[in-house]
């Protein structure tokens, strides 16, 4: 089995932008089987084809009616995994079940609240509430979900790993809620030499054969995005 999976942060970039319109058009040239997309919107990936599941995440201020906070998309159709709803408002939160090869892989895309995250009927906000928050009640299930079959969780988990700056309770938190899987975005990623917060995990038997960081910025240097993008190719 090998899976092309690409993990992207596209900073709300409508499908109308230019900015949208260059991230989706090198993430279709990789051919990809399944992407993660966060901070999109509804239709983001409609020029692709196939089949999305998506969530609109915590409720904060001046979001648009399209817009999801964590999306993935797959070749193949997906049988959606229920979750519960106070999770999944707690951050950005989808998962679901999708046949590739012939075999059945779980993926799993969210979005954890960044470190100064404020929801629309606060006025203030304590720095990493949320973010804690989010791992602390995602933690649990996440080990119901963690079986035999090949599992991927991707999306935007705000923080570098290794540690570069931060709260050390919210690493360390992190660092519990994902001790299942192996994280292959870890440290520097080529050819950009730098660290992401943008990250893939992989269980059941995945492994990584190639991980690429891509540039944020267009070749004429103007910025598509606050977040370089995630290529991988997985193999079983």
């Amino acid at each position: 089995m090998t899976i092309k999976v690409v993990n992207w942060n596209i900073e709300r970039r409508g499908p109308q932008t230019w900015q949208a319109a260059s991230l989706i058009s090198e993430i279709g040239g990789f051919g990809p089987d399944l992407v993660c997309l966060t901070e999109a919107h509804d239709n983001s990936l409609t020029s692709l084809g196939g089949h999305t599941i998506s969530h609109v995440g915590y409720r904060s201020a001046h979001k648009k009616p399209s817009e999801r906070l964590v999306m993935l998309w797959s070749r193949t159709s997906w049988q959606p995994v229920v979750i519960p709803e106070k999770l999944q408002n707690s951050g950005g939160l989808v998962a679901g079940v999708t046949k590739l090869d012939g075999e059945d892989v779980l993926c799993i895309g969210l979005c954890i609240p960044y470190h100064m995250a404020k929801l629309a009927n606060e006025e203030k906000t304590r720095p990493w509430h949320h973010h804690k928050r989010f791992l602390k009640q995602v933690t649990p299930w996440l080990r119901t979900q963690t079986g035999e079959r090949p599992t991927i969780v991707m999306g935007d988990f705000n923080q570098r790993i290794p540690r570069k700056y931060g709260s050390r309770e919210a690493y360390d938190l992190l660092m519990h809620a994902f001790d299942p899987f192996e994280i292959i975005t870890r440290d520097e990623l080529e050819p950009l030499g730098e660290l992401t917060i943008d990250h893939i995990g992989l269980k059941g038997g995945l492994g990584a054969v190639r991980i690429e960081a891509r540039s944020r910025f267009a070749h004429d240097g103007r910025p598509r995005s606050d977040h370089f993008g995630v290529f991988a190719t997985l193999t079983k």
